[in-house]
């Protein structure tokens, strides 16, 4: 999925070109103002030039329409595109990327003491890699990433979303199990190139990178799995905990009555008052003792309601 917005503004302008002489991505700051930058457009190939304004940020644009027969296609060049292309560039040599930390919820409910109960497993908390050998534009899973290298010799994938470009389904489940998949968001890119008055663009987008964990989500973490299931444990131990004062008070009456507790009628377990609940997921209503809502399976979704 893709996570956030992008800021207005600065999402329309060009914040890297390709200089001709290097054939590298440069930021607006590393070249000269005007025409005399050297660079053009990675898309359409038409000739750049570089403003250096003092108001509005530092950012290239597409030459006047006297150079338009340079252009060799249809630009289809953007603030987003080009991002994920400086991006992949900073990761050929390598790259140091911090990873976001990995919190997950499990929520159960307790038709015998009527309480709901929460989880909290972690996967992995924030760290520091190092990705080694990385290339960019490789397939996993059968899927074009956009950079992908090795963790201590274990598959590493991130994928670059934005509005219009979701992870896909695929990378969420990969078919390698040991590997780790993670999804760069860039709607925070837009922002941190905003606060740079003077189109340090590269040093920006390699802070973001390296040194946060803003717009960094797991799509898939090979300890998922097993953190899963012993949250699991955890929920099920809860669970058997609300039947014990029933079970205890039925040995109790065993005991006094000095007859087996497998003759003795169990107590009923305890009743909660019958109310008038909502599900705002689904819409379901209904009168009853238990909030679950059955269509969903569960009661996280369910209010209190009026008289239905």
């Amino acid at each position: 999925m893709f996570h956030g917005e992008l800021a207005i503004g600065i999402e329309s302008l060009i914040p890297f070109g390709l200089h001709q002489a290097s054939g590298e991505l440069v930021d607006v700051a590393s070249v000269p103002r005007g025409r005399e930058c050297g660079c053009i457009c990675p898309s359409c190939e038409t000739p750049l030039v570089a403003r250096h304004g003092k108001q509005k940020e530092w950012h290239f644009a597409h030459r006047s329409r006297s150079v338009h027969s340079e252009t060799k296609r249809e630009c289809e060049y953007s603030f987003l595109v080009s991002v994920r292309l400086m991006i992949r560039q900073l990761s050929m040599n390598g790259l140091r990327f911090q990873t976001p930390d990995f919190i997950e919820e499990l929520e159960v409910y307790s038709d015998v003491s009527h309480q709901a109960h929460s989880v909290k497993f972690t996967i992995a908390g924030e760290s520091e890699i190092e990705l080694e050998s990385s290339s960019v534009g490789a397939t996993f899973s059968n899927v074009e990433v956009d950079v992908l290298g090795n963790v201590k010799s274990v598959p590493f994938a991130i994928y670059c979303t934005y509005q219009g470009r979701d992870i896909p389904e695929s990378l969420c489940n990969p078919e390698t199990r040991l590997c780790g998949v993670v999804e760069l968001s860039l709607a925070g890119v837009a922002h941190r190139f905003r606060q740079e008055k003077y189109g340090r663009y590269i040093d920006a987008l390699r802070s973001y990178i390296e040194e946060s964990s803003e717009g960094k989500f797991w799509a898939y973490h090979p300890r998922y799995e097993a953190a899963r299931k012993q949250a699991e444990v955890e929920a099920a131990l809860w669970l058997s905990e609300q039947k014990a004062p029933v079970q205890t008070k039925n040995r109790l009456r065993a005991v006094a009555l000095d007859a087996p507790i497998s003759n003795l009628e169990p107590l009923p377990l305890p009743k909660r008052e019958a109310k008038s609940y909502k599900c705002v997921m689904c819409g379901e209503r209904w009168f009853g003792s238990s909030r679950e809502c059955q269509p969903c399976n569960t009661h996280i979704f369910t209010t209190e309601c009026g008289e239905i």
